[in-house]
């Protein structure tokens, strides 16, 4: 039996999928489920499920962030993305967050199961790889994710030879982890679609539709129709590239360190800045990471650290704190503190505050 997560912000949802697994008597066990991201990526933490299904739109953290701050602790666990967003939305942050699949609502009894074979699928692959093939693809997909974020980083900073680079070398890496066509076309499609949406943000003049097209991908039938046609794409992606930068996008970056500085303890998720800013948030997350050297959530959770240290040197009390710097939760709060620094808020508090010092 499986063990599986739901998070949607939603009761209906998170019902009707617990109803639809019951139905189909599919071999799944639903531990836990939640109705905002604080309280979800909670979940996920306790429950270590093999299986998250989640929302993309839910308070607190958005279903995305949720995935980038659950994927260490829970390596082995497989994420569902499920949102009534298009499927190139899905495509910008799965790359890069390894999402295993979407549903796209409204969530269908045959759209679940579907979506929970292909899981089952991935696992079975998996069990059959011997320890050595098993590492080698690890070191690959780590290989795959550092070219990725150079190709990246060549097109915000307008380096068009740096791009054709990375773009020679990421394909390389797809044709080697996906052999199958249907897996090729899937995954170098996601490729694209990122790296177009990253380009358009910078030249806004550049219309998506003129870059890459679901429908013509579908259309190839074969790896080497596959592969012309996702050339043909990142061909003129480069030939869109120019050498100036404008700084704008800095500009951006520090707006929002400055928001984020005075806003540290409301619930901000990652899609409420880029609408913020009028970014996607798939772009604002890549941009965010090369910008400031760190993940959104990473850096929302150091800076309500550290103010929360703050706070505990001038004396108040740590259920006082845990509501200043944004966390309703105050056994979460004391959880992320002492994975931060090592201690607990009150242990942190007896050895920097003595009120008759």
């Amino acid at each position: 039996m499986y063990r599986l997560v739901v998070i949607d912000d939603e009761y209906i949802v998170v019902q009707g999928i617990k109803a639809l697994l019951s139905r189909l008597k599919l071999d799944y066990e639903v531990v836990g489920a939640a109705y905002d991201g604080i309280q979800g990526l909670e979940v996920i933490r306790n429950e270590k499920p093999d299986v998250v299904i989640t929302d993309i739109r839910i308070p607190g953290l958005d279903g995305l962030s949720v995935i980038e701050a659950a994927k260490d602790e829970c390596p082995d666990t497989n994420f569902i993305v499920i949102s009534g967003y298009s499927e190139f939305a899905y495509a910008q942050r799965a790359l890069t967050l390894g999402v295993k699949d979407y549903i796209d609502k409204p969530v269908t009894a045959e759209k679940l199961k579907n979506a929970l074979a292909r899981v089952e699928s991935g696992w079975a692959k998996t069990r059959y790889e011997d320890d050595k093939k098993a590492q080698a693809n690890r070191e690959k997909f780590q290989e795959l994710d550092q070219i990725f974020e150079g190709g990246v980083r060549s097109v915000t900073r307008g380096d068009a030879g740096s791009f054709r680079e990375y773009s020679r070398q990421a394909l390389a890496c797809l044709k080697e982890l996906y052999p199958d066509v249907q897996d090729f076309r899937r995954e170098f499609y996601k490729h694209l679609c990122v790296l177009s949406d990253v380009l358009i943000e910078s030249q806004k003049q550049v219309e998506r539709g003129s870059l890459v097209s679901f429908q013509e991908m579908e259309k190839c039938e074969t790896m080497e129709q596959i592969q012309t046609y996702g050339e043909g794409v990142l061909s003129d992606i480069s030939k869109h590239l120019t050498a100036d930068q404008t700084g704008s996008r800095h500009r951006v970056i520090l707006e929002l360190l400055t928001y984020l500085d005075e806003h540290y303890n409301q619930d901000i998720g990652l899609s409420e800045l880029a609408d913020r800013v009028g970014m996607s948030t798939a772009y604002l997350s890549v941009l965010f990471k090369t910008e400031v050297g760190t993940s959104y959530v990473k850096y929302l959770t150091d800076l309500r650290i550290k103010k929360a240290k703050k706070l505990l040197q001038d004396g108040y009390k740590v259920h006082e704190v845990s509501e200043l710097v944004g966390y309703n939760n105050y056994r979460y709060f004391c959880d992320i503190f002492k994975k931060h620094e090592g201690m607990t808020p009150n242990e942190y508090k007896g050895n920097v505050w003595n009120p008759e010092g």
